[in-house]
C-alpha cells in the first residue's frame, strides 16, 4: 500500500530527534511527578497552526476560556508541529502565549505514553463557542505601532489611503485547499464554495461608502467588475501576510460564507460578520450579537420543492460535510441569488448605522427559526440573527 503523501505545511522532523529521548525522560518524570502533588499542574498545548482560521478561532477560544475559569488554574506552555500558516498571526499569538517548541520533544515522549496527564489537545478542538464565550471577554491579540504603520503603507500601495472604512469579502472556491491539501480528496467539500461574481450587487451597492477588499491569499476566478473602490486582493500582486490580517482586523464588517480567514474578524477582533451561503446549517452562527446568517438552500430533487428547517435538522443532512452523501439522499444545494446576498448586506448596514427598524412579521420570524432551533439544541446560547428578508422569502425556514 502506497504511503499517504506528507501534507506539505507539516514541519519535516529530523531522524535524530529520538536520539534526544532517553535524557529527557527523566524530566518528563519530573514534570509528571510535579503534576500529581502541585494543585497548579504543568500542561503542554498543542496549537493548530496550519490553518488560519483555526490559527485565529482555537486560540482565541482557549483564551477565552482560560479568562472565564472554564479551564483549572495551570502552569501552560504551547507547542506546534507544522509550519505555521501565517507567521504575522503567529507572531502576535506568540506575544501572548508561552510558546516554547522545545517542550514539543518533552510532548512527542508524553504522548508515546498516552499522555500522562502532561498534554492538552484542547487547542486542536476548543469546540464552537456556542455559549458565545468570546463576545464575553476581551481581545487577547493586537497590532504593533510598527505593524500599524506598515500596513497602512501597504494599504496605499493597494490604492487605498484609509479614509473611507472597508468592508471584507471572502468568498469560498477550491483554489485553496487544492494547493494546501493536494495529499487529500477534497471534493467532498465542494458543496460550500461560492461563485464570487454572484455577490456583484451586493459590491456595487458597497462602493457607495467604503472601499471593498475581495479576500484570500489565493482564488479561482477574478472579479467581473472594475471600480476603484474594489479591490480584488487575491490577483493584486501586493498581498501580504500582514494584510491578510489586518484587513479582517480593521474592517466595518465582514461578509463571508464561513469558512477561515473570517474567524480573524469575528473571533480575534470582534468585527460584526455577515454569513451569506452558509452550510451546513448545523453550524449556523449563534454567537455574536452583531453577526447575520443567510444559508444555502436544500432541494429534494425527489420532491422538487425546497426542504424545511425541520426537515433540514431531522433528517441529518444539515449537519452533513459531505456533498457525496447530499446526493446519495437526493439533495441539492442552491447558493443564495444576488438579491438574497444584497439584501442581508442592507441590513448589516443600516444595524451597523442605527437605523434598522424591526417589524412585528420580522420579529415573529425570527422567533420562529430560533424555536425550531433551539429545540434541537437547547443548551446553545442564541444571539446572533437570521436575516430578515432571507426569512421573509423563504418561509421553509420557519417551518
Amino acid at each position: 500500500m502506497k504511503k499517504p503523501a506528507q501534507p506539505r505545511y507539516r514541519i519535516k522532523l529530523r531522524w535524530f530527534r529520538p536520539l534526544f529521548w532517553p535524557p529527557l525522560i527523566p524530566i518528563v518524570f519530573l514534570i509528571w511527578l510535579f503534576n500529581k502533588i502541585s494543585p497548579v499542574p504543568l500542561k503542554i498545548y498543542l496549537m493548530r497552526v496550519d490553518r488560519i482560521g483555526h490559527l485565529a478561532e482555537n486560540a482565541e477560544q482557549v483564551c477565552c476560556k482560560i479568562d472565564l475559569g472554564l479551564i483549572e488554574r495551570q502552569f501552560r506552555v504551547y507547542v506546534y508541529r507544522d509550519i505555521p500558516c501565517n507567521m504575522v498571526l503567529f507572531g502576535m499569538w506568540s506575544r501572548v502565549l508561552h510558546v516554547k517548541q522545545f517542550f514539543l520533544l518533552i510532548y512527542d515522549i508524553c504522548k508515546k505514553f498516552g499522555g500522562l496527564g502532561i498534554i492538552s489537545n484542547e487547542m486542536q478542538d476548543p469546540g464552537r463557542n456556542e455559549y458565545n464565550i468570546v463576545e464575553k471577554c476581551k481581545q487577547h491579540i493586537a497590532f504593533t505601532d510598527d505593524e500599524v504603520d506598515d500596513a497602512k503603507r501597504q494599504c496605499c500601495n493597494l490604492g487605498y489611503d484609509g479614509k473611507n472604512q472597508h468592508v471584507c469579502v471572502l468568498g469560498r472556491d477550491n483554489a485553496y485547499l487544492l494547493l494546501h491539501n493536494k495529499h487529500e480528496d477534497n471534493s467532498h467539500y465542494e458543496y460550500r464554495n461560492v461563485d464570487i461574481n454572484t455577490y456583484i450587487p451586493a459590491l456595487e451597492h458597497l462602493v457607495a461608502r467604503h472601499t471593498v477588499f475581495r479576500m484570500g491569499s489565493i482564488a479561482k476566478d477574478r472579479l467581473r467588475i472594475s471600480h476603484p473602490r474594489i479591490i480584488d486582493y487575491p490577483f493584486s500582486g501586493k498581498r501580504s501576510e500582514l494584510l491578510d490580517v489586518y484587513l479582517p482586523a480593521t474592517c466595518r464588517f465582514f461578509i463571508t460564507c464561513g469558512t477561515g480567514l473570517d474567524s480573524i474578524a469575528s473571533m480575534c477582533f470582534r468585527i460584526p460578520t455577515l454569513y451569506v451561503n452558509f452550510i451546513p446549517v448545523d453550524l449556523l452562527v449563534n454567537w455574536g450579537s452583531s453577526n447575520i446568517t443567510i444559508f444555502k438552500h436544500y432541494w429534494s430533487t425527489q420532491e422538487k420543492r425546497f426542504l424545511t428547517l425541520s426537515e433540514i435538522l431531522d433528517s441529518g443532512v444539515g449537519a452533513s460535510y459531505d456533498a457525496h452523501r447530499l446526493k446519495e439522499v437526493g439533495v441539492e444545494i442552491v447558493d443564495n441569488s444576488p438579491e438574497e446576498i444584497l439584501d442581508a448586506v442592507r441590513e448589516m448596514e443600516a444595524r451597523l448605522d442605527g437605523t434598522w427598524e424591526e417589524t412585528p412579521e420580522d420579529a415573529q420570524l425570527q422567533r420562529a427559526f430560533w424555536e425550531i432551533f433551539t429545540r434541537r439544541h437547547p443548551n446553545r446560547e442564541y444571539v446572533a440573527r437570521i436575516g430578515a428578508a432571507f426569512l421573509r422569502g423563504n418561509p421553509n425556514w420557519t417551518r
